[in-house]
């Protein structure tokens, strides 16, 4: 965590120092030229990039009120999303140039969109609640198919979905297993959740968290004892937890 922590503040140093020197770049071009249309094109760069740089910045300041567990207003969150999903193309690449790990990238971008989730104190009714599983969590050699309906799982004990589906008969919520990012897309247009749990991959959970802007997600990574997309571990506890702050008391 703390490299993560490391890696996601030295990509966002570098992004801004990158930006800060194309604005000075760009006013010591400006200064010098006398045509007018390009000059015009060149204020516009010059405020643009300034504009963005400043979001970055008053977001990393709304982060750090979130961090303190202070809450923050509805626009605030919505302002943070929106920049967050902006500039984390802009870090994955930093993180690709420097030959830093680009999970430890993803990993802090799902830890920050908790954070904000959590902010929110968003309660839901258990119809309203969607539980997104990756099919890696079912063990290789079950021959059952639960991508239809996990409740076909016999809870052998040979992978978590037993266990999961415990949490299911206990809250009554949607689960669900989706082989990939359309069929999530399938579920999530038919149920109409208002709150999404999210068990997958860094790669796959920061991707999801960027597709769906308009419904809250909290992101639950799973582990991969066996390496990615085999046999993947969860803890079960985490989505519990989950559960339970999204839940409303009837």
């Amino acid at each position: 965590m703390i490299n993560d922590k490391k890696n996601f503040t030295m990509a966002i140093g570098i992004i801004l120092i990158v930006l800060m020197t194309l604005i000075t770049l760009t006013g010591m071009f400006l200064i010098q030229k006398d045509i007018v249309t390009l000059k015009a094109i060149l204020i516009i760069i010059l405020v643009t990039l300034s504009l963005y740089i400043i979001s970055i910045i008053l977001s990393l300041i709304l982060l750090f009120r979130v961090k303190n567990e202070k809450k923050i207003e509805d626009y605030s969150y919505k302002f943070v999303k929106v920049t967050m999903t902006s500039i984390y193309p802009l870090l994955i690449t930093v993180a690709k140039l420097l030959g830093k790990d680009k999970d430890s990238i993803r990993r802090m971008h799902a830890n920050i969109n908790n954070k904000l989730v959590k902010t929110k104190y968003i309660k839901s009714n258990r119809d309203k609640i969607l539980i997104l599983l990756p099919h890696c969590l079912q063990n290789d050699k079950c021959a059952i198919k639960i991508t239809n309906n996990i409740e076909n799982c016999k809870s052998c004990g040979k992978c978590d979905i037993g266990d999961i589906l415990k949490l299911k008969e206990k809250y009554g919520i949607n689960i669900v297993v989706a082989t990939g990012g359309t069929l999530a897309r399938e579920w999530i247009k038919r149920i109409r959740p208002k709150c999404i749990i999210a068990v997958a991959c860094e790669r796959d959970l920061s991707s999801g968290i960027n597709d769906v802007k308009h419904i809250p997600v909290m992101g639950v990574l799973n582990d991969r004892p066996n390496g990615p997309c085999f046999n993947t571990k969860i803890d079960v506890e985490k989505i519990e937890e989950a559960i339970k702050l999204f839940l409303k008391e009837e």
